[in-house]
């Protein structure tokens, strides 16, 4: 899912003080002037290239689909999970990792691309991984066992997270303030629709006949190169140059951090073997205990040796957290695109495994809620006055989000008279209340950090909420198996229902509780950068 920008005025001094105390007023000062501390919009990295009206909003349209392709990368295989997992002899309890596997690659090295686009060429850094994403699709679109599936998934959720970070530097050095808002409700609303067709994508190709290589999961990767490959190789003459700053005398390489990277991504992954683990053999099991147990002692390394590290030379600064409501809007997005993911694996599972409906039918039954959050994102891009209280917005959008999860879990079929009565119309309200909260939750870290943090706030924000997802879908994989016969088994599906939102409620109300209100007041109609993930 994705939102737009948000234009106007906001006074963010309460935030700016708050890194001044952070870091020393002599320490920002020199760190600006050396530029040591990125700038959202107005560094001389991102000096406007003149192009044309066609070429701009063309290369927005690369830029989109990139965004698009992201989305597609797990939207369509919550339709693709149960089939590959029958081709490649996946145990039911690990399906998770047929999306996850993606997502937490993806998540784990946003931070890190992040500090790449800012020491390189934005340009360098899209179209390498745009090709990447190319070529890898192409390769596991022939890949024979689970153990290569997953290891490729993961590399081109890599490739994937560099995608993003590049993008965005990139609209921003070539469109004009005045066309900022325009182009990045543009570029959000593009992840929306990614959502929305990736399921209907997936549908359309499960028509294909089933034969070894031409399964329909193949043939949508090779779908992907197809479409990929051309459009990246022609990214490489059509997207101008992107400048660099320097930005220290020390190499460049040293400030990547890829030690903090690399920790980042062993605490993601120990915490997602841990629950997928602790679903297939026991939660009592060395398999789920040790590595549960070693990634809050990741979690903790990562953040204390982020702490030593200088300011100019850490993926995430300390100084971050110090922010007022940064740190608890973080935490409480954990459980946003969760929702989604949750609900959206279950009902395809049940209509076509339980309900033996097609991969389409299945598909066409998640239109309404995916169109309600796209259509929940596109009015919040041109009334963005609706979004006057974030944090009213917020707590209005998931209690929606938790009644519809209610409902959920009173379907006892999930199809004919129980589908309109306990699914259709909590698809529309639930899914547009989450995605107004989501929304709210860019407001406010946007207008709650100074614009020399906000593309790190942006990363960070994007860590949480895939973090969050593939958590989420975890925890879930082990709740289908409670009860005898898994999915068949509805109590399951309810129990994972009710554990989600019990989550939700728990992470409203500890948001609602430690939110403290700046002291100016927040004007919707301004983040001090847009989140566009």
């Amino acid at each position: 899912m994705a939102t737009g920008r948000f234009d106007g005025t906001y006074d963010n001094s309460e935030s700016i003080l708050s890194l001044d105390k952070s870091l020393g007023d002599s320490q920002v000062l020199s760190a600006l002037e050396k530029g040591e501390m990125e700038t959202s919009t107005s560094s001389p990295e991102t000096e406007k290239v003149a192009l044309s009206q066609r070429r701009k909003w063309s290369l927005l349209m690369i830029f989109s689909l990139s965004m698009m392709v992201d989305v597609w990368s797990y939207s369509a295989f919550y339709i693709f999970t149960d089939p590959i997992c029958k081709d490649l002899n996946i145990l039911y309890e690990q399906q998770s990792w047929v999306i996850t596997s993606y997502s937490v690659a993806f998540s784990s090295f946003l931070l890190f691309f992040g500090r790449v686009v800012d020491l390189y060429s934005a340009k360098n850094v899209f179209c390498h991984g745009f090709i990447a994403v190319g070529v890898l699709n192409l390769i596991i679109s022939f890949l024979p066992d689970k153990f290569s599936f997953f290891v490729l998934r993961a590399v081109v959720g890599v490739a994937g997270s560099a995608l993003v970070p590049a993008a965005f530097r990139l609209v921003v050095e070539i469109f004009e303030p005045s066309e900022l808002s325009k182009a990045f409700s543009i570029y959000g609303v593009s992840g929306a629709l990614g959502a929305s067709t990736g399921v209907i994508i997936a549908g359309l190709l499960s028509y294909i006949p089933e034969a070894s290589q031409s399964t329909p999961w193949r043939w949508f990767h090779r779908l992907m190169t197809a479409l990929v490959l051309p459009t990246a190789l022609f990214s490489y003459w059509f997207i101008p140059p992107s400048g660099r700053k320097k930005v220290s005398k020390d190499p460049r390489w040293r400030r990547l951090d890829p030690l903090g990277a690399l920790l980042m991504l062993g605490a993601v992954v120990a915490l997602t073997i841990g629950l997928t683990f602790g679903a297939s053999y026991g939660w009592k099991t060395p398999s789920f205990l040790v590595p549960f147990l070693l990634s809050p002692v990741l979690f903790i390394l990562f953040f204390v040796y982020e702490a030593q590290l200088p300011v100019e030379r850490a993926i995430l600064p300390s100084q971050t957290w110090k922010i007022p409501n940064f740190t608890i809007t973080i935490v409480f997005a954990l459980g946003m695109t969760s929702w989604w993911a949750v609900n959206y694996l279950a009902f395809i599972q049940v209509f076509t495994l339980v309900n033996k409906e097609t991969a389409i039918m299945a598909a066409v039954r998640l239109v309404p809620e995916a169109m309600a959050a796209l259509a929940a994102t596109t009015c919040l891009a041109f009334f963005p006055s609706v979004l006057g209280n974030a944090r009213f917005s917020i707590f209005l959008g998931t209690l929606l989000g938790i009644a519809a999860y209610i409902m959920f879990a009173q379907s006892h079929t999930m199809v004919g008279k129980d589908y309109w009565r306990y699914i259709f119309s909590p698809m529309i309200f639930g899914s547009a209340g989450v995605m107004v909260a989501y929304t709210g939750v860019n407001v406010l870290i946007m207008t709650s950090v100074p614009s020399e943090i906000a593309g790190v706030a942006g990363s960070v924000l994007q860590v949480s909420l895939q973090v969050g997802s593939a958590v989420a879908l975890s925890v879930q994989a082990g709740l289908l198996t409670i009860h005898p016969g898994s999915i068949y088994n509805l109590a399951n599906v309810q129990a994972s229902y009710y554990f989600q939102m019990g989550v939700t409620a728990l992470l409203l109300i500890v948001f609602i509780v430690f939110y403290k209100p700046s002291k100016a007041p927040a004007s919707v109609t301004n983040a001090a950068s847009p989140i566009t993930h």
